[in-house]
Order: C-alpha cells, then sequence, then structure tokens
C-alpha cells in the first residue's frame, strides 16, 4: 500500500472514531477534513477520497429531511428521499378555489411572487405572499393558522429552523426577520441597509443564516441575529447563497459582471472568483443569472449555475448523441446555458450537454429550470435537467426530462456532462413523446419520483429503468407517468366536479392530460390573470406540494384518489392579532361584462383597471413580433408588464399572414376588444383586422392598401 493511500485510510478510521478530529467550524452538522489533513501527495488519490468522505457526526432525524427551506437544504439540490407513496390523493387546496371549482383567491395579488415555494415545520406550511408577508397553514388541513404582515415585500422562500422553532424571512427592504413559528411575531431582525427586488431566500445552517442583499452575502447567527461576517461582491448578487459543507464554501454568483464567487464560510473572504460564460456573452443580451440559484454537487466536488440566455437561443437544431452535442458547444459556446465549477479552484472540468429553454414567448424567454441533484449511493451523484435533442416540429418541440452525469465512474461508457435522455409520455401515448423548450418545466424529486412545474400542469412520473444500457435518445431511462395536476378542467363531458378534484380520463385544460387532479374546474386559462412566472413540485412530511403558476398550493398525500377530505377556510388571523375572513383579502376576478360595444376610450397604460370590459385602448405601437403560432402587437419594449394586442393564428388566418405588413413600430393604433389576459399582462385578442384602426398620420400607404396577400 502507498503512502498516499495510507494516509487516506488513516483519515477514515480518524473520521469514524474520532469526531473531535478538525471538523469544520460552522459547517451545516456533518464532520468535514480539510484538504490538509491528507498528503498533498497522487493528488488524484487524495481529491477522489475526501470529495467522497463526507461523515455525519449525528444520525440526521425526520425533521431534518423536511422540505424546510428553498430547494430543501442549503446546497439547492431540489431533491429529497422522502416519497410518499402512490397513488395519492387530495388533502387541501389553498389560494386557489371555493366549494365548487371557482377561482376564490385569497392573497392580495392572488398569486405568489416568482420562486416561492412553500416548506413545512412543526405542523405548519409556511409562504411568502409578497406584500401580504407570510402565511402559515395547518399542514392537515391547510387553515390559516396565522399571517405576518408589516414587514415589507417578502419575494422569497422562507426557511424554517427546527432548532430555534422560528421562520426566517428575508424582506425586499433589505431585513432578515426571525418570527416564531407559532403564532408568526417578531423574535429578532437584521438590517442591512440595502435593498433587491430578486427573489433571494436564505440558506439555513447550524449555527447561522446565509443570505444576499444588494452588492453583499451575509452571514448572521440565527440565535443573536448578529453578523458574523459580509462579503462585499462589487456587483449586485443576483442569487441566493449555496452551501458546500465539504468545503465550508459558500456560493453565490453576480451581475451585470457575470462572476461566480466562493466565499470562505469562517470569514468571509473570497476564495475564488470566474466568469464561467464565454467573453461573447453580455448581461445585456441578456445573459443573466437572477430568478436562478447555484447547486451544491457535494460528493462529485462541484457547483452546477445556470445562465439564462436569449430568446434567439432556441433556433438552433440540437444533435441527438452527447459527442454531437459536445461537439456544437465547443463550437458554439455561446450556447452554453449550464456550468459545471470546481468548488476548489472555480475551474470549468468539463461542457455540460445542456441547452437553454424556459417558459416564455414573444422574443421573451426567461430563467429556464434549474439542475436537480440526487445522491445514488456509494459517493455517486447524477444531476437532472431539462435537456434538448430535435425530432419534433421546429426547435421549441426538442425538449425532455434527463440526467447528466458528473464524471466517467457512474455510467459505463459517459463522462462528466453526458446526459441520458428519459422518456415521458408526454403528449400522452405519442410516439415520439416531447417538452416545448420555450415551456420547460421546473424541476425537483423525491425518492425516483421526479416532479415538473409547467405553466398549466404538474408533470409526475416514476423512473423505472436507469441501467447503464439505458439514456440514448432511442432507448432513453423508462418511466411510469403518474397522475398529472392541471390548472382547470376545461372538459366537462367527461368529468363531473368532484370534491376529489380528481378525473380518471379526459383531464383537460387548453391541452389534454389523460388523468389526475384539477384545481379549478371549467375556468379556463386562470393562469394568465395571476402569472407568476413559476411552477414548481415540494415534498415533505409524506405530502406533495404542486405550486401552480397562477399561485395556489394543492396538497396530495397517499391514498385513493377518488377520496378527499379537503378543509372549508376558516377564520385567519391578522398580524394584528384580529380576526379577519380569507374573502376579505380575495382577489376580484374581472367582472363578466355584458358588453358589446366599447364602454370607454382609455390609453394602454390604463388597460389593466379596465380588465373584463369590452373598450377602445390607445397608443403607440413598440414592438411588433410573429412567434409562428401568434403575433404580438406590444405597447412598450420590452413588452412584459405591459398590454398588447394577440392576433393568433388559429383565430384569424387572413389577418395573421399579413399581420407584419399592416403593423409597424411606431404607429399610433386604436384598438377595439374585451380587455381579458396573457401570461399576467392584460391584452385584447384580435380576430378581425376592423378591430384595429391605425392613425393616417403614422400608418404607411402601402400598409393600409393591404388587402391580404399571403406573405411569402
Amino acid at each position: 500500500m502507498n503512502r498516499a493511500v495510507r494516509m487516506s485510510t488513516t483519515v477514515l478510521i480518524l473520521a469514524v472514531v474520532a469526531p473531535w478530529g478538525n471538523p469544520s467550524p460552522r459547517g451545516s452538522g456533518g464532520i468535514v477534513f480539510r484538504p490538509s489533513i491528507v498528503s498533498q501527495d497522487h493528488g488524484s488519490v487524495r481529491r477522489h477520497f475526501w470529495q467522497r468522505v463526507i461523515l455525519q457526526a449525528d444520525d440526521r432525524g425526520a425533521s431534518e429531511l423536511e422540505w424546510s427551506q428553498h430547494a430543501h437544504d442549503a446546497q439547492h439540490t431540489g431533491y429529497t428521499p422522502q416519497a410518499p407513496a402512490y397513488p395519492w390523493r387530495l388533502r387541501w387546496i389553498w389560494n386557489g378555489v371555493d366549494a365548487t371549482g371557482r377561482v376564490r383567491k385569497v392573497t392580495s395579488s392572488g398569486s405568489l411572487p416568482r420562486n416561492v415555494q412553500p416548506v413545512t415545520g412543526g405542523g405548519r406550511v409556511y409562504i411568502a405572499t409578497g406584500v401580504d408577508g407570510v402565511f402559515a397553514l395547518s399542514e392537515a388541513t391547510g387553515q390559516e393558522l396565522w399571517r405576518r404582515g408589516g414587514i415589507g415585500d417578502v419575494r422569497s422562500t422562507v426557511a424554517y429552523d427546527h432548532d430555534t422553532k422560528c421562520v426566517f424571512v428575508i424582506s425586499a427592504n433589505g431585513r432578515l426577520y426571525k418570527l416564531r413559528a407559532a403564532d408568526g411575531t417578531i423574535a429578532g431582525q437584521f438590517n442591512t441597509g440595502q435593498t433587491s427586488n430578486l427573489p433571494l431566500p436564505p440558506a439555513l445552517l447550524r449555527d447561522r443564516v446565509l443570505f444576499s442583499m444588494g452588492r453583499s452575502v451575509y452571514a448572521v447567527d440565527k440565535r443573536s441575529m448578529r453578523s458574523l461576517w459580509r462579503y462585499d461582491a462589487g456587483a449586485t448578487v443576483a442569487v441566493p447563497p449555496a452551501y458546500s459543507p465539504s468545503r465550508d464554501l459558500v456560493i453565490v454568483a453576480s451581475e451585470p459582471d457575470l462572476n461566480v464567487h466562493a466565499i470562505r464560510n469562517a470569514d468571509g473572504r473570497g476564495r475564488w472568483r470566474t466568469r464561467p460564460v464565454h467573453p461573447s456573452r453580455k448581461f445585456e443580451d441578456p445573459t443573466e443569472y437572477r430568478y436562478g440559484w447555484p447547486v451544491i454537487a457535494e460528493r462529485a466536488g462541484f457547483v452546477l449555475i445556470k445562465a439564462r440566455l436569449n430568446w434567439q437561443m432556441l433556433w438552433h437544431d440540437w444533435p441527438q448523441s452527447n459527442s454531437e452535442m459536445r461537439k456544437f458547444l465547443k463550437k458554439n459556446p455561446g450556447h452554453q446555458a449550464l456550468f459545471a465549477l470546481d468548488l476548489e479552484t472555480g475551474k470549468v472540468p468539463f461542457v455540460a450537454n445542456v441547452g437553454h429553454g424556459g417558459y416564455g414567448d414573444g422574443d421573451y424567454l426567461p430563467m429556464g429550470p434549474q439542475p436537480v441533484v440526487k445522491h445514488l449511493g456509494a459517493g455517486k451523484e447524477v444531476a437532472y435537467i431539462v435537456i434538448r435533442a430535435r425530432h419534433a416540429y421546429d426547435a421549441r418541440g426538442d425538449s425532455h426530462f434527463g440526467e447528466m452525469v458528473l464524471d466517467a465512474a457512474t455510467i459505463r461508457g459517459l463522462q462528466g456532462g453526458d446526459v441520458r435522455f428519459i422518456r415521458f409520455d408526454w403528449p400522452p401515448g405519442s410516439e415520439v413523446p416531447y417538452l416545448i423548450t420555450d415551456e420547460q418545466p421546473n424541476l425537483s424529486m423525491a425518492g425516483n419520483y421526479l416532479f415538473g412545474g409547467h405553466w398549466e400542469a404538474g408533470f409526475a412520473l416514476r423512473i423505472l429503468d436507469r441501467s447503464d444500457a439505458r439514456g440514448s435518445f432511442d432507448e432513453p431511462i423508462t418511466t411510469e407517468r403518474l397522475a398529472t395536476v392541471v390548472t382547470s378542467q376545461d372538459d366537462t363531458t367527461v368529468c363531473d366536479y368532484s370534491p376529489s378534484h380528481y378525473c380518471p380520463q379526459g383531464l383537460t385544460n387548453t391541452r389534454q392530460y389523460d388523468f389526475g387532479f384539477y384545481i379549478y374546474y371549467n375556468q379556463g386559462a386562470v393562469y394568465d390573470r395571476y402569472w407568476s412566472e413559476y411552477a414548481t413540485w415540494v415534498a415533505s412530511n409524506d405530502n406533495l406540494y404542486f405550486r401552480s403558476c397562477d399561485g395556489a398550493i394543492i396538497a396530495l398525500t397517499s391514498g385513493s384518489p377518488h377520496v378527499a377530505t379537503r378543509s372549508t377556510p376558516v377564520p385567519a388571523t391578522s398580524p394584528t392579532g384580529r380576526v379577519r375572513l380569507a374573502s376579505t383579502m380575495a382577489s376580484e376576478i374581472e367582472p363578466r361584462s355584458q358588453d358589446t360595444l366599447p364602454v370607454a376610450t382609455i390609453p394602454h397604460t390604463e388597460a389593466r383597471k379596465w380588465a373584463g370590459h369590452t373598450v377602445t385602448v390607445t397608443g403607440t405601437l413598440h414592438y411588433v413580433f410573429n412567434n409562428g403560432k401568434q403575433v404580438l402587437l406590444g405597447f412598450a419594449n420590452p413588452h412584459r408588464g405591459s398590454f398588447k394586442i394577440i392576433i393568433r393564428r388559429t383565430d384569424a388566418a387572413d389577418l395573421y399572414s399579413t399581420v407584419e405588413r399592416r403593423y409597424r413600430e411606431g404607429q399610433q393604433v386604436a384598438v377595439v376588444g374585451k380587455i381579458t389576459w396573457y401570461q399576467g399582462d392584460p391584452a385584447i385578442y384580435v380576430t378581425n383586422p376592423e378591430q384595429i384602426r391605425v392613425s393616417p398620420e403614422t400608418a404607411d400607404r402601402k400598409l393600409r392598401e393591404v388587402k391580404g396577400t399571403p406573405m411569402p
């Protein structure tokens, strides 16, 4: 036995029998040995060993397996070994529905802030709700137990601490609040003096809370609420911190410099800083980290960081083999959307064969799904992510659930960065199933269940066979499709409304999903009114929680899907202690107007106030875009957050074929129609060219003379 191996063996023995030996002083619970303990000789042997020998000093109880902070843990793995047995039944629904399946909201916006996940602890479910603060619900019934308001705009997932029995909350006002979990009273706070509207959930360790705010990263003692250290990133910290216990490092990313930072948790000093994106990529492209988070693959020794790229990155054919994907990305490095960085050095060890996607439209593609890291045992880990390979109708139909290996030892014949395809039977029964690339779902995992949060539905599948022989495009990893959760069941001919909210067949919203649960009944595209750009699944304490794009929380647990115990809303306590009915905060659905003629002429900036009414909207076009399915006429650029005109090919084929000749940026227009919603923005859907009038002063004569000649 050589000297390096002998020393490694000695370290293993010390780790088992001498728990006092050089542990991490402020880690998240394990005994961690520093690289200096192991011989510097034979570096590859040393590296292989200490990356994988991460021994826990104590057995983790069931409470520590709860989903008690964002993405489950301080590493943001998005994975829990807890897997509620299938089949599932409805337990309760919150912030969504009344007793007959109609929309009934609780939060003042009707939705939830983007990226907010429900977390659990102490028999409660805690939810950040923006300007409404934090809600605590009964884990068993979904009834509201308390609400803490008056703490600013809470846009980030909260964290429950089992030691202090407190909930830690980051507010956009720059304060970290410590709330007593029993009643929501404020037990302490820490003021950074900075602000941020980004989702920046705290990472909770054994003795401290880590969080980002403004240009800084903070470590605060969770008992005294005093600062332990502050790190100045030199730019806006755009993501929440992730923590590596084996290295005792904190990882964040900043904008607009697009750097990734490693910070020593012991003293807040920088360890390394790197810019993984290609030099050709600029923040203004856009290239962004915001709305994502670092994910630590602890045993593999990497941090995974996702970048948001611009819409145009969609329009490229992706190959179906790893060798061709790697070749494509090396030739076109600006297309790299996922990066693996070595935790020790910050260097990029391999190319991740992952393309860009997300869910958006109209020349806008937001941050896509974040990777999930699962520990397989024997020191091995894999990442789950949505991957691409062309085979459907165009580049938007080329996404698939995928598994990415992180080394050359996990799957025979594959190396770090290689991906494996996972079969998912959608559309149901399709011989060539796929996911839509500008509708990529957000991922999470529980045991062998893989979940996807789409803007209309929650996908669930069970991984069956991921043996080494599988994973190619032609022989993918096999799965079983489980019950889907859709926003609304709109085919009322196949399923009557039921308190179980279960439909055994014919589950349909704007698309068909076969079988599963619905939140609303015959309510249409509810998500367009309460669009949050995010949906996800969480698993905790043998319950599943699907947070929909419209901000509803539906809780499932094991049992017959035909049986339900959904609770009826009850009075909740206000921040001042007074009792209020949940309905007093309910957001009003747009009135069911019977208008056939316009009742008013309004500027486009007032459109949101007139939802549900037929009006004439005036303004100047600043954006014209055809995505192949519909044309969007925007009154602002970027168009997100403002009124728009939508012309669908299926609604007005003749108009659609000539629309780009009729309308251009700079024209003053007046459009008549009923104001409804599109991805959270007020919109009018046009089916007749007579609905839009162009001001003669801004109309081009040739544009006004167009009679409907097909576009070339």
